[in-house]
């Protein structure tokens, strides 16, 4: 009988194991492809950039102090006591969920991040952030990747895209009759971001950007969709991210914009509509 029971609990726990970590393991992005009626000849496209500053936060680690409020390694001690039966575990639980408290507070004083060390950080990132206009290297860095894999015409557009984040920009007539399609680029939110509730967690860089595809007869918007950058970014402590004048964070977003770009497009292959002899175009690049 006994063999019987530890084998059921070796099964048991092997699910839980399995189980956790299948939550741990980030969901992978399923291939997507437009429905039917999103399938267009997207013929010449005029690309235009959002002009607003994207939403931008860093996740700053706890100060000592603030850190010395929270729970440390040391709440385990209180929860093991709690767990003991009434009577005498009753008399001893206080003076355990004491000690916890105190070794908590010195854990987390420990740990915490100074703030000065804090502020540094955020300057240093902040400074070099104040050196970019994300809108415009977004959709340069898109024409550059466009150009180089598909064989589609695009026209720079000087006109101006959205000014605020939630803008939906009527756009007019183009002076240049060729253009058909109008691709909007925005640049939505670029956060360092990691496990809340830690300390001092490693961040991964977040970036999000969203097109609009407009057709210019009619000027309806055919198409929407954003894209993410998140789990593909490397793990540092705040800190790390500012090192070597911000060095892994310039570098980590430059490999953002690069992958945004290419999944923007694979977007516009999914969505061009095999062109026909009949409905074929003068392109320009």
């Amino acid at each position: 009988m006994r063999t019987k029971s530890n084998k059921s609990r070796w099964v048991i726990l092997s699910c839980i194991l399995l189980f956790l970590i299948s939550c741990a393991t980030p969901p992978k992005e399923l291939p997507y492809t437009p429905q039917q009626e999103v399938r267009a000849n997207l013929g010449t496209i005029g690309v235009v950039s959002a002009c607003f500053q994207p939403e931008v936060g860093f996740q700053k680690p706890m100060t000592k102090g603030a850190a010395a409020m929270q729970e440390g390694p040391g709440s385990a001690f209180y929860l093991l006591g709690e767990s003991g039966d009434v009577g005498m575990g009753g008399v001893i639980l206080i003076p355990i969920a004491a000690v916890a408290l105190v070794v908590g507070s010195i854990y987390g004083a420990v740990e915490g991040i100074p703030a000065k060390k804090i502020k540094e950080t955020e300057d240093a990132l902040n400074g070099y952030l104040a050196t970019q206009n994300f809108q415009e290297t977004m959709r340069d860095r898109f024409l550059s990747i466009a150009r180089e894999r598909t064989q589609f015409p695009f026209v720079l557009i000087e006109e101006q895209g959205p000014k605020a984040l939630d803008e939906e920009v009527t756009y007019g007539a183009f002076p240049d009759k060729e253009i058909d399609t109008l691709l909007e680029i925005s640049l939505r939110k670029c956060n360092l971001q990691g496990m809340k509730g830690h300390i001092n967690p490693p961040l991964r860089l977040f970036v999000a950007a969203g097109i609009r595809l407009i057709r210019v007869k009619d000027g309806k918007v055919f198409h929407s969709r954003n894209f993410i950058y998140e789990y593909e970014s490397d793990l540092h402590k705040f800190s790390e991210w500012a090192a070597n004048n911000a060095q892994p964070f310039k570098e980590e977003l430059d490999r953002a914009f690069s992958y945004l770009a290419m999944q923007i497009v694979r977007e516009l292959i999914n969505i061009q509509a095999p062109v026909t002899s009949d409905s074929s175009h003068a392109t320009k690049n």
